[in-house]
């Protein structure tokens, strides 16, 4: 008798757990869904119209004048850089990621960029040090344009 009544138990405590699995399953999916809605804007291709650095104009970053974020958690850029040309290296391919509202691009790392996003614009923020230990803030403002095929 005290045999069925701990396999009972058992059967239970396994149906409970099933339960439990396919609770927290659903939530997860759920969180991936809100992930992917605050992702969306920033999918495509941008071409970058301005720098600044500290509110000050600058010249461009030509390391990404047109920059392509892809669904698939690839980034592509295009490098216009003397060096760049030469070697024919123009296209830079790196991974991101978007977590707590920050755009993580793997070759920028440990450094993130601060997202914003408008109807055809995109506005990226960072921080650094400078070689003198103070912090500078640089912006680099884009705008959408025609996904274009970068190989």
């Amino acid at each position: 008798m005290q045999s069925i009544a701990k396999k009972s138990s058992l059967h239970v405590a396994l149906l409970i757990g099933v339960a439990l699995m396919f609770i927290v399953l659903g939530s997860a999916c759920q969180e991936d869904n809100l992930i992917d809605e605050a992702v969306a804007p920033l999918i495509g291709t941008w071409h970058q119209t301005s720098r600044q650095v500290d509110g000050a104009s600058a010249t461009k970053d030509s390391t990404r004048l047109v920059m392509r974020i892809n669904d698939n958690n690839i980034c592509l850029m295009c490098d216009s850089t003397k060096a760049a040309i030469t070697a024919k290296s123009i296209i830079k391919r790196s991974g991101w990621s978007y977590s707590g509202g920050l755009l993580n691009i793997a070759i920028d790392l440990p450094a993130a960029w601060y997202p914003v996003t408008g109807t055809n614009t995109l506005t990226i923020d960072r921080f650094d040090f400078d070689k003198s230990g103070n912090i500078t803030k640089t912006t680099l403002n884009f705008e959408r344009i025609s996904d274009i095929d970068i190989e």
